[in-house]
């Protein structure tokens, strides 16, 4: 789907110029602007961040879910996607409006270079780009980082959720579905290194059988990460939780399965309990 969306805009695929360069096609720059016109409109001011978070993001639902929307060029860069979203990208994107509509010093006008300039210090190591390993590919790590510089807290123990051990290394040993690591040893030991900083420290989650019991204490616009028994990696998927009439709180997310983003038809413990693949969650409240 990238590829014929960039085929049918071979002109209009450009390269704007900030702290670090960024990439934005013609029909992504006029969805984000669209989407300022937008929130603009929207009553922001006076709501808590966990409240602007969950706002910004029901504004996504029906926004199609596209796969490796990063992956442009040979170089890594800042590439900002308003066609589409895989779950990351979803969370990041509202993420990043959510501060841009929080920062008062952009209240007199919001840009794409603000925007660009909040999701690079997101989505990259310390926020600076430097290659493709200076990307947050672990979400634990994500999670890690955005904390460390003040954006986010891990509050999965504080509310319920228990410490564990597992050994992280699932790009290091499947390298083959990693164009940028293949046949790249340099990349590989950064990768390497980065997974032995990653198990460092111990993993926590929320059990998929204890979720129902902390449910009170998930906030609406909470970031959300599903664990996965799959050996080597940390988590599948990433959403955020929303409150519903029901009083449960479900999940907003990009959805593979359902080709866009979606709220959970059933309250998130409900919507899990008969997972194959995942095993509890991870809570991260936006600061």
């Amino acid at each position: 789907m990238l590829k014929l969306i960039l085929s049918l805009f071979p002109l209009l695929f450009i390269t704007f110029s900030l702290q670090a360069q960024f990439i934005c096609s013609n029909p992504s720059k006029i969805a984000l602007d669209a989407k300022i016109k937008e929130l603009n409109k929207l009553p922001l001011e006076d709501i808590t961040n966990n409240e602007k978070l969950t706002l910004i993001g029901n504004t996504f639902l029906g926004q199609p879910y596209l796969e490796k929307t990063l992956e442009v060029g040979e170089k890594e860069q800042l590439v900002i996607n308003f066609i589409g979203f895989d779950c990351t990208t979803y969370v990041e994107s509202v993420l990043a409006l959510t501060i841009l509509y929080s920062d008062t010093s952009f209240e007199s006008v919001r840009t794409i270079n603000h925007y660009a300039s909040i999701l690079e210090r997101i989505r990259y190591r310390n926020g600076v780009i430097d290659g493709y390993t200076s990307r947050l590919h672990y979400f634990t790590e994500w999670v890690r980082d955005n904390a460390k510089k003040g954006i986010i807290k891990d509050v999965t123990v504080e509310i319920g959720g228990t410490e564990y051990s597992k050994e992280i290394n699932f790009m290091s040993t499947h390298l083959s579905a990693y164009k940028q690591l293949d046949n790249n040893k340099n990349a590989v030991e950064k990768i390497k290194h980065i997974e032995a900083e990653i198990n460092k420290k111990k993993l926590s989650q929320i059990y998929i059988k204890d979720i129902e019991s902390v449910d009170s204490k998930i906030k609406s616009g909470d970031i959300i990460s599903l664990v996965t028994k799959i050996k080597g990696l940390d988590v599948t998927h990433v959403g955020i939780a929303v409150r519903e009439a029901d009083g449960k709180i479900h999940l907003m997310h990009d959805s593979q399965s359902k080709g866009k983003v979606v709220i959970t038809d059933k309250p998130l413990y409900e919507w899990l309990k008969n997972s194959k693949i995942n095993t509890g969650i991870t809570v991260a409240r936006i600061n």
